[in-house]
């Protein structure tokens, strides 16, 4: 239970702080590019910080190591509410970012463990789907909060809460040491070996979830930009935006427990069938109805892809090979997740914003022949 309620934080909390910095960053005096620099700072630990995440919970285990995240939160927002220059601002971003580079390799990693195999579907992707019930509530909670009261006062709030449910992980770690529940760190892992990186199946696995993200990632971005370039008012781009967001939901659910019933490749081939065609009529498509329509299927089949990749990577490896596994995927889609937004708008650049969509389209057709190969030389 523990797991999914640090999952909430931890995406709702990463949501939360962009939102908070275009007050800070009016406040205090802080310029465009440094804000730029803060939200690259975010995306760039999953690089830097996702191996080590792994090395570090087969050491100290898992429990540990997210509470310590749940404290680097609560210090990072606490430090945010309290700034009164760019150098605290900054702190309080690198705190932020080192939570959230350390979480996702080391939580999917525990879950994987603790499903049972004919389940690992259905229970990724509830765990996904927490993420985005954290994005939802706390975000809004944060948008709340600064119009009742303050930048500072939300900072301040969101940072005592992190504390707080720190002090409950720690307590419930002591009290449960040395027992192998759903949030420790004990038996069935060990360090990170990186000989699996010959895994054939595993690094098929991973190749269609790398190329997943790339084709995906920056979807969210540059939507709003084709939405404007039609001349289309903000207040249907924020409905098409809460669409969205509720089809990630209901993706993550929903393929998750159909991929448990079904071949995940299959499953898997698809969905970036059916990304590829909405793509393509999205950026061609005019009426507003079925834009609405294709926000809520795109929703749908972009995230509903996690659990299936998630399931697909631990299904390619033994369960002690968790923690290497979900800590090379992590640095492999950080890197896509970082390349993805600068190759596609520099594509935009040169032919148009509707090309995006296109080229993306093309991407998730191109992660079918990994999971084709999967399929071709058997699940071994």
């Amino acid at each position: 239970m523990l797991l999914p309620v640090l999952h909430l934080f931890n995406d709702g909390y990463l949501a939360a702080m962009p939102l908070i910095l275009p007050f800070a960053a009016d406040d205090i005096g802080i310029s465009l590019g440094m804000v730029g620099l803060l939200g690259s700072i975010l995306g760039f630990s999953g690089i830097v910080l996702a191996l080590p995440a792994g090395a570090a919970a087969s050491r100290f285990g898992t429990a540990r190591l997210l509470s310590a995240a749940v404290l680097c939160y609560g210090i990072g927002f606490i430090t945010l509410g309290f700034s009164r220059g760019t150098v605290s601002v900054f702190l309080s971003f690198v705190l932020s970012s080192i939570a959230f580079g350390v979480f996702h390799p080391v939580a999917f990693s525990a879950v994987a463990r603790a499903a049972g195999g004919k389940s690992l579907g259905k229970d990724m992707g509830v765990f996904a789907a927490t993420g985005d019930i954290g994005r939802i509530v706390l975000a809004s909670a944060a948008a709340s909060v600064i119009t009742w009261t303050s930048w500072r006062i939300a900072s301040g709030v969101f940072g005592i809460l992190a504390v707080l449910l720190f002090l409950v992980c720690f307590l419930i770690s002591f009290r449960q040491k040395g027992q192998a529940e759903e949030c420790d760190g004990s038996g069935g892992r060990r360090a990170l070996d990186h000989l699996i990186l010959w895994k054939r199946r595993f690094m098929l696995a991973n190749a269609a979830s790398v190329i997943d993200a790339f084709a995906n990632s920056s979807l969210f971005i540059f939507i709003p930009f084709l939405l404007a370039f039609r001349g289309i008012e903000a207040s249907f781009i924020g409905f098409f935006t809460a669409v969205f967001f509720v089809g990630n939901l209901l993706g993550k659910i929903v393929l998750g427990r159909l991929s448990d019933r079904m071949g995940k490749e299959w499953l898997f081939i698809c969905c970036e069938v059916g990304i590829f065609i909405s793509l393509v009529l999205l950026a061609f498509i005019q009426e507003r109805l079925a834009i609405a329509v294709l926000a809520l299927f795109l929703g749908f089949l972009t995230k509903g892809t996690v659990p299936i990749t998630s399931t697909m990577i631990a299904e390619s490896v033994g369960r002690e090979e968790f923690d290497a596994a979900y800590s090379i995927s992590s640095l492999s889609t950080s890197i896509a997740n970082t390349a993805a937004p600068l190759f596609f708008g520099m594509l935009a650049d040169v032919l148009g914003i509707q090309s995006i969509f296109i080229a993306c389209g093309l991407s998730a057709l191109c992660s079918v022949l990994p999971a084709s190969a999967i399929i071709r030389h058997g699940r071994i």
